[in-house]
């Protein structure tokens, strides 16, 4: 049979059912390696499958969706600790990405795993919401101190911090859109409504539009696509789950009109086209079609993205995958600073690099 990817498994799950034990083995392995073995779990049991297969492939799915709920749990207890650790520091923060995915506990993202708990911090907090976090637990991450001062200067995160008993890792952001984009978008149109789930107050969470288009964002204006195809899938699906109110496509399209001109929300949008078949009423489509300057973009770097996004397992790394990665690298880097920056930088990341360090301090 022709090589099978993990993509196609999303998009048909009873492929699972025709298959030997060898090719599902390397679907279920291929999954596992991009953090997406939970929500094949979930994407089985929604197309009611998951009794009809096998023993040990039912057994190797519910590890993930396993892991998928160990973090669920380890999320409500970080939440006390940040409740009473900032309590008279801020009043509120945001979670933000997968964090504030498994916030919703929606059956649509069930299996979403995080690597990291993302939240958001008005910029006027961050110093002391960080003294607070430093005196009760956490440490910075180790990284080296160029990457320090790549984080502050063109990041809109501080420094990770790792707890140094529950080795958990929180990432504050103290601004929602990188800062080489700060001036051509205005993110506070992002912050103008929230959701606000009562099992995470005084946290909140985006609104959905401003939800999808921050994620969006983020997603085509990085530099490394290690889990692009978890990124672009959960889109996918917040697409599906949130147009399910009639006034989403609406509300999301206003929302970027009042950002600003970035082309991220229509790659997000036809990639999901192109990758799971996404339906989009014609009214929005018909407003994507009149962005012609995104649609040239998009010509240019849609191979690219598909192959980044669904060559990244080892097994299937070809000649195409590896072009992809060397031109979204630079292509990220362009996003993420300035040009005159970009040389310095990736002499200083190939020295800093090649110096034996942990897994906490590669730099891309």
């Amino acid at each position: 049979m022709s090589k099978l990817l993990l993509i196609d498994v999303l998009n048909n799950p009873k492929t699972l059912l025709k298959i030997d034990a060898k090719h599902s083995y390397q679907v279920i392995t291929e999954a596992r390696h991009l953090s997406l073995l939970g929500q094949l779990r979930a994407r089985c049991h929604q197309a009611q499958i998951e009794q009809d297969l096998p023993l040990h492939t039912q057994q190797q799915l519910m590890s993930g969706f396993h892991s998928y709920q160990k973090q669920q749990q380890q999320l409500l207890l970080e939440h006390q600790y940040l409740t009473d650790i900032l309590q008279g520091i801020v009043s509120s923060w945001r979670y933000l990405r997968g964090s504030a995915l498994q916030w919703l506990d929606c059956d649509m993202f069930a299996g979403r795993v995080k690597h990291n708990i993302d939240i958001y911090v008005p910029p006027q907090h961050v110093a002391n919401v960080e003294k607070a976090l430093l005196s009760n637990g956490w440490r910075y991450k180790n990284i080296a101190d160029y990457e320090e001062t790549f984080y502050r200067r063109w990041a809109q995160q501080t420094t990770p911090l790792i707890h140094k008993q529950r080795r958990t890792e929180l990432a504050i952001h103290f601004q929602l859109l990188p800062k080489t984009l700060s001036n051509k978008l205005n993110s506070a149109p992002l912050l103008h409504h929230h959701l606000s789930p009562r099992i995470c107050e005084p946290a909140t969470l985006l609104s959905p539009d401003a939800m999808v288009l921050h994620q969006a964002i983020m997603l085509f204006n990085q530099i490394d696509y290690q889990y692009g195809l978890r990124d672009i899938y959960s889109l996918y699906l917040q697409f599906v789950y949130f147009s399910q109110h009639p006034i989403f496509w609406h509300n999301l399209i206003q929302l970027q009109q009042q950002i600003g001109n970035d082309n991220s929300l229509y790659i997000a949008v036809n990639l999901c086209r192109d990758l799971f078949n996404l339906s989009v009423p014609e009214t929005a489509l018909a407003y994507f079609q009149q962005q012609k300057s995104h649609r040239v973009s998009y010509w240019i770097y849609k191979q690219r993205f598909i192959d980044a996004f669904i060559y990244q397992f080892p097994l299937h790394r070809n000649a195409e995958y590896r072009d992809a990665v060397k031109s979204l690298r630079f292509r990220g880097r362009l996003k993420q600073m300035p040009i005159y920056c970009i040389v310095p930088h990736i002499i200083k990341r190939l020295i800093i690099n090649s110096i034996p360090h942990d897994d906490e301090e590669v730099i891309y």
